[in-house]
């Protein structure tokens, strides 16, 4: 089910978390491209059409000193790929390549000499790359600039420098234009940008916005975000990239107060709002009319995802340290109980559970949990599934990763299994795969035979492959891939 692609780290490199491993996996019209970086500063640019003849090195970097990891951003732009990449004498910079040896160079020194260009922003715009540069050119008085592209020397250009303006927050993509705040710590200011000088607009200023990492949305063609300003109180804004379009949506609350979480249900957006010890639950369609509260909770609560017409939400209980699941109706009408889960550990000191990581597949909600320790490593993770009942929220592994470094990802495939990584008696971290049950969740393969683990992660769709890295039986990560459709292997084996 399960095989390698090629050897692209040399045998023996060993197995840590740190690499050298193919990373930065990307789809460029239908080829893999990524890289592999090296302890000594080495670095290879690589290709793949899925297969080991087709799996070539298109530029070899020879050791260099440098400070960070050599080569990664890898951007997809048309036929070619953008990267980031340090040498010695220019810095940090950006590169392009065709596929080739000789089409992979250099762009521009954007920050002439040693020094790094900081890129806080890359993506494909109108068949170009945009980039933000932001950079401090004196103590405290941060520059932030917009530019664009075409892969050529003479086509890469300063669109708009914002000067000391203000430092870059939440830069986005709605559709082809590129959205962002910039924060002078006294206000922020909305910008637009579709690559160009002329179409870099200032679309208005708001008091300080809430910065955390749950700033701004999508839902449907706008993106919504919210303003929170003492004396104000918070507000939900929408923006479709132009100034006609940038307005007020709605109230939210009286006080500047944080919006911890953001989700969807469908083609609804779904935030929680923090009003000191109460979780406020709301849905929006990005009109006044369709923003609504849904529910409020007299604790902090975190939200899980939504199925069909509910929203479900999980708290921790620090009395009895375990986690309670409970759902909220998208049409209003109050909470409901699903189940409570259990804590093998609870009368044991820091043995508090959280949500590790969470995905939806299937009409399920899969998420793993992991009990606390006094130190960072989770004594204990494991994998659960949920149809939003009782008798439906099921346990399906109890053997995730418990390391501090490495999270047992879940990735859906795309047609209702959900990867994850596990171990069983004899063996180490391997991939898995679940429907769901207990009786439909198995090892997908065992990559790393004995008690080494293969630790997979990076796992990247192509068309009807799933690429990932995994150290095997060469002692060091190679590039693997899997079918993206498959059924259920013989002999299930329920991770223990």
């Amino acid at each position: 089910m399960a095989s390698r692609v090629k050897v692209v780290v040399p045998p023996g490199a060993g197995a840590s978390v740190n690499g050298p491993y193919p990373e930065s996996l990307v789809d460029v019209q239908g080829q893999l491209y990524f890289a592999t970086n090296f302890f000594d500063g080495s670095a290879v640019l690589w290709r793949s059409n899925g297969t080991e003849a087709g799996t070539v090195q298109v530029k070899s970097f020879p050791p260099a000193s440098v400070s960070t990891v050599r080569m990664g951003g890898l951007v997809p732009v048309g036929n070619k790929v953008f990267f980031q990449f340090e040498d010695p004498g220019t810095g940090k910079e950006l590169w392009v390549s065709d596929g080739t040896g000789a089409g992979t160079h250099l762009v521009k020194d954007v920050t002439p000499g040693p020094a790094d260009t900081r890129f806080a922003f890359t993506a494909a715009q109108n068949g170009r790359l945009t980039f933000i540069r932001e950079w401090k050119f004196a103590p405290g008085n941060p520059q932030v600039e917009v530019w664009r592209s075409d892969g050529t020397a003479a086509g890469t250009m300063e669109v708009a420098n914002f000067g000391t303006l203000g430092e870059l927050v939440a830069p986005s993509m709605l559709g082809n234009t590129l959205l962002f705040f910039l924060d002078t710590g006294t206000g922020t200011s909305l910008w637009r940008s579709d690559g160009t000088t002329a179409g870099t607009v200032h679309l208005g200023n708001f008091g300080p916005l809430a910065t955390d990492r749950y700033t701004s949305f999508e839902v449907g063609n706008a993106l919504l975000f919210f303003v929170a300003t003492p004396g104000q109180g918070t507000e939900l804004w929408r923006t479709d990239g132009t100034p006609a379009g940038t307005s007020w949506v709605k109230k939210l609350d009286a006080q500047a107060v944080p919006i911890t979480q953001t989700g969807f249900a469908g083609n609804l957006g779904l935030f929680l709002l923090r009003d000191g010890p109460n979780t406020e639950v709301w849905k929006t369609d990005g009109t006044s009319g369709g923003t609504v509260r849904l529910e409020a909770f007299g604790k902090f609560v975190h939200l899980l995802g939504a199925l069909n017409t509910s929203v479900y939400l999980y708290s921790m209980d620090p009395s009895t340290k375990r986690l309670r699941i409970e759902s909220v109706s998208l049409g209003g009408g109050g909470k409901t109980s699903v189940t409570t889960l259990p804590n093998p550990y609870s009368d044991q000191a820091y043995a508090y559970p959280s949500v590790q990581r969470t995905a939806i597949s299937g009409g399920k909600l899969y998420f793993s949990v992991a009990i606390g320790t006094s130190g960072p490593a989770p004594r204990e993770v494991s994998l659960w599934a949920s149809n939003g009942t009782a008798a439906g929220t099921v346990q399906l592994s109890r053997t995730l990763s418990t390391g501090d470094e490495y999270a047992s990802p879940l990735f859906p495939t795309g047609t209702g299994p959900v990867l994850f990584v596990a171990s069983k008696s004899g063996s180490g971290l391997e991939p898995w795969f679940t429907h769901g049950s207990p009786a439909t969740t198995g090892q997908l393969a065992e990559i790393r035979p004995g008690a080494g683990s293969s630790v997979p992660d990076g796992f990247t769709p192509l068309g009807n492959r799933i690429y990932f890295r995994a150290a095997d039986d060469t002692n060091s990560f190679q590039l693997w891939s899997m079918p993206a459709t498959f059924s259920c292997p013989a002999g299930l084996a329920e991770a223990e």
